[in-house]
Protein backbone atom coordinates (compact mmCIF):
# COMPACT_ATOMS: atom_id res chain seq x y z
CA UNK A 1 0.00 0.00 0.00
CA UNK A 2 2.86 2.33 1.20
CA UNK A 3 4.46 1.82 -2.44
CA UNK A 4 1.11 2.49 -4.64
CA UNK A 5 0.38 5.62 -2.43
CA UNK A 6 4.70 6.63 -2.82
CA UNK A 7 3.91 5.98 -6.74
CA UNK A 8 0.63 8.37 -7.09
CA UNK A 9 2.70 10.94 -4.50
CA UNK A 10 5.40 10.69 -7.75
CA UNK A 11 3.13 10.59 -10.62
CA UNK A 12 0.86 13.96 -8.80
CA UNK A 13 3.56 16.22 -7.83
CA UNK A 14 5.60 15.17 -11.83
CA UNK A 15 1.69 16.64 -13.36
CA UNK A 16 0.75 19.10 -11.14
CA UNK A 17 -2.38 17.64 -9.98
CA UNK A 18 -3.24 18.52 -6.34
CA UNK A 19 -6.02 16.76 -6.13
CA UNK A 20 -4.60 13.42 -6.13
CA UNK A 21 -2.05 14.73 -4.14
CA UNK A 22 -4.46 15.47 -1.47
CA UNK A 23 -6.06 11.87 -2.34
CA UNK A 24 -2.30 10.47 -1.23
CA UNK A 25 -1.64 12.19 1.67
CA UNK A 26 -5.24 11.78 3.13
CA UNK A 27 -4.39 7.63 2.50
CA UNK A 28 -0.73 8.36 3.99
CA UNK A 29 -2.79 9.79 7.11
CA UNK A 30 -5.11 6.79 7.47
CA UNK A 31 -2.16 4.64 7.34
CA UNK A 32 -0.03 6.33 9.91
CA UNK A 33 -3.29 6.56 12.49
CA UNK A 34 -3.37 2.65 12.42
CA UNK A 35 -1.48 0.43 14.15
CA UNK A 36 1.42 -1.28 11.68
CA UNK A 37 0.43 1.16 9.35
CA UNK A 38 -1.83 -1.21 7.40
CA UNK A 39 -5.08 -0.50 5.61
CA UNK A 40 -8.72 -0.70 7.33
CA UNK A 41 -10.67 -4.09 6.39
CA UNK A 42 -14.27 -3.99 5.28
CA UNK A 43 -14.04 -1.00 3.15
CA UNK A 44 -15.12 -1.67 -0.17
CA UNK A 45 -13.55 0.01 -3.44
CA UNK A 46 -16.20 0.82 -5.03
CA UNK A 47 -31.54 19.29 -12.76
CA UNK A 48 -34.01 20.34 -11.50
CA UNK A 49 -35.26 23.68 -12.97
CA UNK A 50 -34.37 26.68 -10.86
CA UNK A 51 -37.78 28.74 -10.02
CA UNK A 52 -36.12 32.47 -10.00
CA UNK A 53 -32.87 33.89 -10.51
CA UNK A 54 -30.79 33.83 -7.68
CA UNK A 55 -29.39 37.53 -6.49
CA UNK A 56 -26.34 38.30 -4.51
CA UNK A 57 -25.90 38.72 -1.40
CA UNK A 58 -22.59 39.93 0.77
CA UNK A 59 -20.56 37.76 2.75
CA UNK A 60 -17.44 38.43 3.68
CA UNK A 61 -14.50 36.67 1.94
CA UNK A 62 -13.58 33.36 4.05
CA UNK A 63 -9.78 32.51 4.65
CA UNK A 64 -8.05 30.12 1.92
CA UNK A 65 -9.38 26.34 2.31
CA UNK A 66 -7.41 24.21 4.11
CA UNK A 67 -6.83 20.92 1.60
CA UNK A 68 -5.43 18.71 4.97
CA UNK A 69 -8.09 15.23 5.58
CA UNK A 70 -9.76 15.58 8.46
CA UNK A 71 -10.39 12.49 10.31
CA UNK A 72 -13.16 11.67 11.70
CA UNK A 73 -47.24 -5.56 -4.45
CA UNK A 74 -45.35 -9.21 -3.52
CA UNK A 75 -44.46 -9.13 -0.14
CA UNK A 76 -42.44 -5.90 0.94
CA UNK A 77 -38.58 -6.69 1.57
CA UNK A 78 -38.11 -6.73 5.26
CA UNK A 79 -35.25 -3.89 5.96
CA UNK A 80 -31.57 -5.42 6.98
CA UNK A 81 -31.50 -6.63 10.44
CA UNK A 82 -28.47 -4.81 12.56
CA UNK A 83 -26.65 -6.76 14.62
CA UNK A 84 -26.01 -5.85 18.66
CA UNK A 85 -24.25 -2.98 18.00
CA UNK A 86 -26.53 -0.25 16.55
CA UNK A 87 -25.74 0.80 12.41
CA UNK A 88 -23.79 3.76 12.07
CA UNK A 89 -26.24 6.57 11.00
CA UNK A 90 -25.89 7.54 7.49
CA UNK A 91 -24.60 4.71 6.35
CA UNK A 92 -26.01 1.87 4.10
CA UNK A 93 -27.46 -0.74 5.40
CA UNK A 94 -27.88 -3.18 2.67
CA UNK A 95 -26.23 -6.84 2.64
CA UNK A 96 -22.71 -6.60 0.23
CA UNK A 97 -22.83 -2.47 1.31
CA UNK A 98 -23.16 -2.65 5.04
CA UNK A 99 -21.54 0.44 6.68
CA UNK A 100 -20.06 1.86 3.67
CA UNK A 101 -19.92 5.32 3.02
CA UNK A 102 -22.52 6.92 0.35
CA UNK A 103 -20.81 8.48 -2.72
CA UNK A 104 -23.60 9.49 -5.17
CA UNK A 105 -24.15 11.32 -8.33
CA UNK A 106 -27.90 12.52 -9.37
CA UNK A 107 -28.96 11.02 -12.37
CA UNK A 108 -31.05 11.78 -15.49
CA UNK A 109 -32.02 7.98 -16.34
CA UNK A 110 -33.12 7.80 -19.90
CA UNK A 111 -33.04 8.68 -23.45
CA UNK A 112 -31.91 11.66 -24.00
CA UNK A 113 -34.50 14.62 -25.33
CA UNK A 114 -33.40 14.58 -29.12
CA UNK A 115 -36.64 14.52 -30.71
CA UNK A 116 -37.77 10.95 -29.89
CA UNK A 117 -40.65 9.38 -27.94
CA UNK A 118 -39.25 6.73 -26.85
CA UNK A 119 -41.86 6.08 -23.79
CA UNK A 120 -44.59 7.01 -25.62
CA UNK A 121 -44.87 11.17 -24.15
CA UNK A 122 -42.88 13.54 -26.48
CA UNK A 123 -41.49 17.28 -25.50
CA UNK A 124 -39.81 18.67 -27.77
CA UNK A 125 -35.36 18.67 -28.51
CA UNK A 126 -33.18 20.43 -25.72
CA UNK A 127 -30.40 19.42 -27.41
CA UNK A 128 -29.09 22.68 -28.76
CA UNK A 129 -29.38 24.17 -25.38
CA UNK A 130 -26.83 22.01 -24.24
CA UNK A 131 -23.66 23.57 -22.48
CA UNK A 132 -21.31 20.91 -22.83
CA UNK A 133 -21.45 17.84 -25.27
CA UNK A 134 -20.74 14.35 -23.87
CA UNK A 135 -17.93 12.61 -26.30
CA UNK A 136 -19.59 8.98 -26.24
CA UNK A 137 -22.87 9.23 -28.13
CA UNK A 138 -24.02 5.97 -25.84
CA UNK A 139 -24.74 8.44 -23.04
CA UNK A 140 -27.34 10.05 -24.68
CA UNK A 141 -28.71 6.78 -26.13
CA UNK A 142 -30.21 5.02 -22.62
CA UNK A 143 -33.24 3.81 -23.90
CA UNK A 144 -31.47 2.20 -27.58
CA UNK A 145 -29.94 -0.87 -25.83
CA UNK A 146 -29.05 -2.44 -22.65
CA UNK A 147 -25.94 -2.37 -23.63
CA UNK A 148 -25.72 1.70 -23.51
CA UNK A 149 -27.63 1.45 -19.72
CA UNK A 150 -24.60 -1.34 -18.67
CA UNK A 151 -22.29 1.10 -19.94
CA UNK A 152 -23.48 4.51 -18.18
CA UNK A 153 -23.75 2.35 -14.98
CA UNK A 154 -20.34 0.49 -15.20
CA UNK A 155 -18.74 4.03 -15.59
CA UNK A 156 -20.06 4.80 -12.38
CA UNK A 157 -19.04 2.09 -10.35
CA UNK A 158 -15.37 2.67 -11.50
CA UNK A 159 -15.31 6.11 -10.49
CA UNK A 160 -16.21 4.77 -6.87
CA UNK A 161 -19.47 5.56 -6.80
CA UNK A 162 -22.05 3.53 -5.01
CA UNK A 163 -25.13 5.09 -4.80
CA UNK A 164 -27.35 6.54 -8.10
CA UNK A 165 -29.61 9.31 -6.83
CA UNK A 166 -32.71 9.03 -9.51
CA UNK A 167 -34.29 11.90 -10.60
CA UNK A 168 -38.20 11.38 -10.59
CA UNK A 169 -40.46 14.45 -11.90
CA UNK A 170 -43.95 12.62 -10.06
CA UNK A 171 -46.24 9.21 -10.28
CA UNK A 172 -45.89 7.26 -12.98
CA UNK A 173 -49.66 7.96 -13.66
CA UNK A 174 -49.15 11.42 -14.34
CA UNK A 175 -50.84 12.48 -18.16
CA UNK A 176 -47.80 12.94 -20.63
CA UNK A 177 -48.60 17.02 -20.06
CA UNK A 178 -47.53 16.95 -16.58
CA UNK A 179 -44.32 15.77 -14.74
CA UNK A 180 -40.94 15.16 -16.28
CA UNK A 181 -42.00 16.35 -19.58
CA UNK A 182 -42.02 19.45 -18.93
CA UNK A 183 -38.96 20.27 -16.71
CA UNK A 184 -36.38 17.30 -17.28
CA UNK A 185 -33.46 17.48 -19.28
CA UNK A 186 -33.57 13.79 -20.31
CA UNK A 187 -36.40 11.68 -21.25
CA UNK A 188 -36.51 10.70 -17.31
CA UNK A 189 -39.69 8.12 -17.40
CA UNK A 190 -41.23 5.29 -15.64
CA UNK A 191 -39.83 3.38 -18.19
CA UNK A 192 -36.00 4.54 -17.66
CA UNK A 193 -36.31 4.09 -13.99
CA UNK A 194 -37.49 0.65 -14.80
CA UNK A 195 -34.53 -0.28 -16.67
CA UNK A 196 -31.95 1.73 -14.56
CA UNK A 197 -33.04 -0.93 -11.58
CA UNK A 198 -32.60 -3.83 -14.42
CA UNK A 199 -29.14 -2.48 -15.20
CA UNK A 200 -28.22 -2.04 -11.78
CA UNK A 201 -28.50 -5.64 -11.24
CA UNK A 202 -25.23 -7.48 -10.20
CA UNK A 203 -23.46 -4.26 -9.55
CA UNK A 204 -21.57 -2.61 -6.71
CA UNK A 205 -24.44 -0.21 -7.01
CA UNK A 206 -27.67 1.34 -5.10
CA UNK A 207 -30.39 3.67 -5.86
CA UNK A 208 -32.15 6.41 -4.09
CA UNK A 209 -35.49 7.88 -5.98
CA UNK A 210 -34.79 11.59 -5.88
CA UNK A 211 -37.70 13.50 -5.78
CA UNK A 212 -37.30 16.55 -7.90
CA UNK A 213 -39.70 20.12 -7.61
CA UNK A 214 -41.14 20.56 -10.97
CA UNK A 215 -43.31 23.26 -12.92
CA UNK A 216 -46.91 22.12 -11.33
CA UNK A 217 -45.83 21.19 -7.95
CA UNK A 218 -43.11 21.50 -5.04
CA UNK A 219 -42.82 19.96 -1.67
CA UNK A 220 -42.73 23.57 0.38
CA UNK A 221 -46.11 24.23 -0.52
CA UNK A 222 -47.70 21.39 1.24
CA UNK A 223 -45.14 20.62 3.51
CA UNK A 224 -45.71 19.83 6.47
CA UNK A 225 -49.27 19.58 5.62
CA UNK A 226 -51.60 21.24 2.81
CA UNK A 227 -54.20 23.25 3.85
CA UNK A 228 -56.87 20.74 4.70
CA UNK A 229 -54.69 19.25 7.23
CA UNK A 230 -53.53 16.36 5.18
CA UNK A 231 -49.72 15.65 5.39
CA UNK A 232 -47.53 16.54 2.16
CA UNK A 233 -50.05 15.12 0.24
CA UNK A 234 -47.88 15.27 -3.59
CA UNK A 235 -44.53 14.54 -1.26
CA UNK A 236 -46.62 11.04 0.29
CA UNK A 237 -48.24 10.20 -3.11
CA UNK A 238 -44.86 9.77 -5.11
CA UNK A 239 -43.50 7.49 -2.14
CA UNK A 240 -45.87 5.47 -2.07
CA UNK A 241 -46.30 5.32 -6.23
CA UNK A 242 -42.08 4.34 -5.70
CA UNK A 243 -42.93 1.55 -3.22
CA UNK A 244 -45.60 0.16 -5.36
CA UNK A 245 -42.66 0.08 -8.38
CA UNK A 246 -40.09 -0.93 -6.68
CA UNK A 247 -40.45 -2.59 -3.27
CA UNK A 248 -43.82 -4.23 -3.81
CA UNK A 249 -43.98 -5.33 -7.45
CA UNK A 250 -44.85 -8.86 -8.04
CA UNK A 251 -43.53 -9.31 -11.16
CA UNK A 252 -39.83 -7.78 -10.22
CA UNK A 253 -39.18 -8.96 -6.74
CA UNK A 254 -35.34 -8.78 -7.20
CA UNK A 255 -35.74 -4.43 -7.87
CA UNK A 256 -36.23 -4.30 -4.22
CA UNK A 257 -32.51 -5.45 -3.45
CA UNK A 258 -31.39 -2.36 -5.41
CA UNK A 259 -33.13 0.58 -3.39
CA UNK A 260 -31.03 1.59 -0.77
CA UNK A 261 -31.22 1.43 2.68
CA UNK A 262 -29.52 3.42 5.14
CA UNK A 263 -28.89 3.42 8.91
CA UNK A 264 -31.48 5.94 10.70
CA UNK A 265 -29.95 7.74 14.33
CA UNK A 266 -31.64 4.58 16.14
CA UNK A 267 -29.14 2.17 14.16
CA UNK A 268 -32.21 0.70 12.25
CA UNK A 269 -32.33 0.96 8.09
CA UNK A 270 -34.88 2.70 6.55
CA UNK A 271 -35.23 2.59 2.28
CA UNK A 272 -34.27 6.43 1.34
CA UNK A 273 -35.43 8.67 -0.46
CA UNK A 274 -33.94 12.16 -1.19
CA UNK A 275 -36.04 15.51 -1.60
CA UNK A 276 -34.88 18.32 -3.10
CA UNK A 277 -35.61 21.95 -2.10
CA UNK A 278 -36.16 21.37 1.66
CA UNK A 279 -38.29 24.80 2.64
CA UNK A 280 -41.60 25.30 3.50
CA UNK A 281 -44.28 27.77 2.51
CA UNK A 282 -47.01 26.36 4.96
CA UNK A 283 -44.61 27.32 8.43
CA UNK A 284 -43.14 30.74 9.97
CA UNK A 285 -39.45 31.42 9.96
CA UNK A 286 -38.81 30.33 12.99
CA UNK A 287 -40.91 27.03 12.87
CA UNK A 288 -37.72 24.93 13.14
CA UNK A 289 -39.72 22.13 15.35
CA UNK A 290 -42.87 21.81 13.19
CA UNK A 291 -40.42 21.60 10.27
CA UNK A 292 -38.51 18.82 11.83
CA UNK A 293 -41.62 17.01 12.82
CA UNK A 294 -42.78 17.08 9.66
CA UNK A 295 -40.80 14.60 7.86
CA UNK A 296 -41.38 12.15 10.73
CA UNK A 297 -45.10 12.79 9.65
CA UNK A 298 -44.29 11.81 6.35
CA UNK A 299 -42.63 8.23 6.58
CA UNK A 300 -45.46 7.47 9.22
CA UNK A 301 -47.86 8.49 6.42
CA UNK A 302 -45.96 6.38 3.76
CA UNK A 303 -45.45 3.42 6.38
CA UNK A 304 -49.57 3.39 7.71
CA UNK A 305 -50.11 2.67 3.73
CA UNK A 306 -47.51 0.67 2.99
CA UNK A 307 -45.99 -0.96 6.07
CA UNK A 308 -42.91 0.50 4.61
CA UNK A 309 -40.35 2.36 7.08
CA UNK A 310 -39.03 4.98 5.28
CA UNK A 311 -36.08 8.06 5.81
CA UNK A 312 -34.91 11.13 4.21
CA UNK A 313 -32.09 13.01 2.53
CA UNK A 314 -32.63 16.62 2.11
CA UNK A 315 -31.31 19.37 0.64
CA UNK A 316 -32.10 22.42 3.22
CA UNK A 317 -32.37 25.69 1.49
CA UNK A 318 -29.94 28.44 2.47
CA UNK A 319 -32.25 30.83 4.69
CA UNK A 320 -30.68 34.73 3.46
CA UNK A 321 -30.43 33.73 0.22
CA UNK A 322 -32.78 33.67 -2.76
CA UNK A 323 -33.49 30.77 -2.17
CA UNK A 324 -37.78 29.88 -2.28
CA UNK A 325 -39.71 29.65 1.05
CA UNK A 326 -41.19 31.08 3.72
CA UNK A 327 -39.07 28.47 6.38
CA UNK A 328 -35.58 28.03 5.23
CA UNK A 329 -33.60 25.90 7.28
CA UNK A 330 -29.91 26.94 8.88
CA UNK A 331 -27.69 24.44 10.43
CA UNK A 332 -28.18 26.57 14.23
CA UNK A 333 -31.65 26.71 14.19
CA UNK A 334 -32.90 23.61 12.28
CA UNK A 335 -30.09 21.62 13.35
CA UNK A 336 -31.01 20.47 16.47
CA UNK A 337 -34.50 19.19 15.81
CA UNK A 338 -33.54 17.54 13.00
CA UNK A 339 -30.90 15.84 15.09
CA UNK A 340 -33.48 13.90 17.32
CA UNK A 341 -35.69 13.60 13.84
CA UNK A 342 -35.67 10.00 13.30
CA UNK A 343 -36.85 9.98 9.42
CA UNK A 344 -33.35 12.51 8.74
CA UNK A 345 -30.96 9.82 7.08
CA UNK A 346 -28.63 13.14 6.17
CA UNK A 347 -27.66 16.17 4.14
CA UNK A 348 -27.75 15.93 0.45
CA UNK A 349 -27.64 19.29 -0.70
CA UNK A 350 -28.16 20.43 -4.16
CA UNK A 351 -25.67 23.26 -5.67
CA UNK A 352 -27.00 25.33 -2.52
CA UNK A 353 -24.57 28.03 -3.53
CA UNK A 354 -26.58 28.62 -6.50
CA UNK A 355 -28.84 30.83 -4.49
CA UNK A 356 -26.40 33.44 -3.23
CA UNK A 357 -24.70 34.83 -6.81
CA UNK A 358 -21.57 36.75 -6.12
CA UNK A 359 -19.62 38.40 -8.90
CA UNK A 360 -16.50 36.97 -6.99
CA UNK A 361 -15.81 33.35 -7.38
CA UNK A 362 -13.60 32.84 -4.17
CA UNK A 363 -16.69 34.70 -2.19
CA UNK A 364 -18.37 31.73 -3.60
CA UNK A 365 -15.70 29.15 -2.65
CA UNK A 366 -16.26 30.72 0.93
CA UNK A 367 -19.61 30.69 1.15
CA UNK A 368 -20.18 27.08 0.08
CA UNK A 369 -17.20 26.14 2.99
CA UNK A 370 -19.43 27.99 5.34
CA UNK A 371 -22.30 26.30 4.39
CA UNK A 372 -20.51 22.85 4.30
CA UNK A 373 -18.73 23.59 7.59
CA UNK A 374 -21.93 24.44 9.87
CA UNK A 375 -23.87 21.89 8.68
CA UNK A 376 -21.43 19.27 8.70
CA UNK A 377 -20.69 20.13 12.36
CA UNK A 378 -24.84 19.56 13.50
CA UNK A 379 -24.28 15.77 13.82
CA UNK A 380 -26.39 15.08 11.31
CA UNK A 381 -24.86 12.80 8.37
CA UNK A 382 -23.63 15.60 5.69
CA UNK A 383 -22.85 14.40 2.47
CA UNK A 384 -20.32 16.72 0.81
CA UNK A 385 -21.87 18.65 -2.27
CA UNK A 386 -19.72 18.97 -4.95
CA UNK A 387 -20.19 20.14 -8.98
CA UNK A 388 -17.83 20.90 -12.23
CA UNK A 389 -19.39 23.99 -11.73
CA UNK A 390 -22.70 25.69 -13.33
CA UNK A 391 -23.16 27.40 -16.98
CA UNK A 392 -26.96 27.52 -17.79
CA UNK A 393 -26.61 30.23 -19.92
CA UNK A 394 -28.76 29.07 -23.40
CA UNK A 395 -31.45 27.25 -21.17
CA UNK A 396 -31.36 30.24 -18.15
CA UNK A 397 -29.72 32.58 -19.64
CA UNK A 398 -29.86 35.05 -16.10
CA UNK A 399 -28.54 32.52 -13.86
CA UNK A 400 -25.14 33.22 -12.56
CA UNK A 401 -21.83 31.46 -14.00
CA UNK A 402 -19.11 29.40 -12.23
CA UNK A 403 -16.59 26.97 -11.28
CA UNK A 404 -14.85 25.06 -13.82
CA UNK A 405 -11.54 25.87 -13.32
CA UNK A 406 -8.19 24.20 -11.46
CA UNK A 407 -9.32 26.42 -8.51
CA UNK A 408 -12.63 25.49 -7.94
CA UNK A 409 -11.86 21.75 -8.27
CA UNK A 410 -9.44 22.49 -5.96
CA UNK A 411 -11.15 23.97 -3.27
CA UNK A 412 -13.99 21.47 -3.14
CA UNK A 413 -11.59 19.02 -2.86
CA UNK A 414 -10.37 20.54 0.43
CA UNK A 415 -14.20 20.30 1.80
CA UNK A 416 -14.07 17.02 0.42
CA UNK A 417 -11.37 16.20 2.77
CA UNK A 418 -12.55 18.50 5.69
CA UNK A 419 -16.12 17.81 5.27
CA UNK A 420 -16.17 14.46 3.84
CA UNK A 421 -16.23 12.28 6.62
CA UNK A 422 -20.18 10.55 5.57
CA UNK A 423 -19.66 10.89 2.20
CA UNK A 424 -20.25 13.17 -1.07
CA UNK A 425 -22.47 13.62 -3.53
CA UNK A 426 -21.65 14.46 -6.96
CA UNK A 427 -24.17 16.79 -8.99
CA UNK A 428 -24.74 15.76 -11.44
CA UNK A 429 -23.88 12.40 -13.91
CA UNK A 430 -25.33 14.01 -17.09
CA UNK A 431 -26.74 17.36 -16.54
CA UNK A 432 -25.74 19.06 -20.42
CA UNK A 433 -27.67 22.29 -20.45
CA UNK A 434 -26.05 23.38 -16.46
CA UNK A 435 -22.65 22.27 -17.66
CA UNK A 436 -22.85 19.74 -14.78
CA UNK A 437 -21.59 16.35 -15.92
CA UNK A 438 -19.14 13.46 -14.68
CA UNK A 439 -18.75 12.01 -18.52
CA UNK A 440 -16.44 12.25 -20.39
CA UNK A 441 -17.24 15.21 -23.57
CA UNK A 442 -16.11 17.54 -26.11
CA UNK A 443 -15.24 20.41 -23.96
CA UNK A 444 -13.33 19.07 -21.35
CA UNK A 445 -12.82 15.30 -22.04
CA UNK A 446 -12.29 13.36 -18.84
CA UNK A 447 -11.49 15.96 -16.27
CA UNK A 448 -14.54 15.59 -14.24
CA UNK A 449 -14.47 12.13 -14.48
CA UNK A 450 -10.77 11.82 -13.02
CA UNK A 451 -12.05 14.28 -10.30
CA UNK A 452 -14.87 12.36 -9.43
CA UNK A 453 -12.43 9.07 -8.91
CA UNK A 454 -9.72 11.26 -6.97
CA UNK A 455 -13.26 13.22 -4.38
CA UNK A 456 -14.46 9.55 -4.06
CA UNK A 457 -10.47 8.40 -2.88
CA UNK A 458 -10.41 11.46 0.25
CA UNK A 459 -13.87 10.00 0.84
CA UNK A 460 -11.94 6.28 1.74
CA UNK A 461 -9.41 7.87 3.01
CA UNK A 462 -11.58 8.92 6.09
CA UNK A 463 -11.37 7.07 9.03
Amino acid sequence: MLREVGLVLQDSIAKGSGVRLIAALAALLALACLPGGTATPGVADATPTLTSTPTATKVAPASTPTLTPTATPSATPEPTPTSNRPGHWGRLANPGFDGERIKTTLFFAGQARDGSAKYGCWNASNLGLYTVHPDDWRHLNWATSSANREYALDEMVGAGLNVVAMSSWGESFLPCEIGWTVSAPMQTAAQAHEELFAAAAGKHLLIVPYIESRADWAMRDEFPRAADGGVAPGTVSQVIDLIGRYLQNAAHPQWAERWAQIYDRNGEPRYAVALIHASSNRLGADDHAEFAAGFDLVAEEVERTTGVKVGFLIDPLPPGSNAPGVYRPSPEASGPALVGTDAILGIQAFIPEIWVAYPDEAQLIAWKRDFSSRWSATGIPFLMDISPGYDATIVFPSSITYGHTQEWRDALAGMVADHGQDGLVFNSWNGYTEAMAAVSTDEDGDTYYEWLIDVCALVDAHN
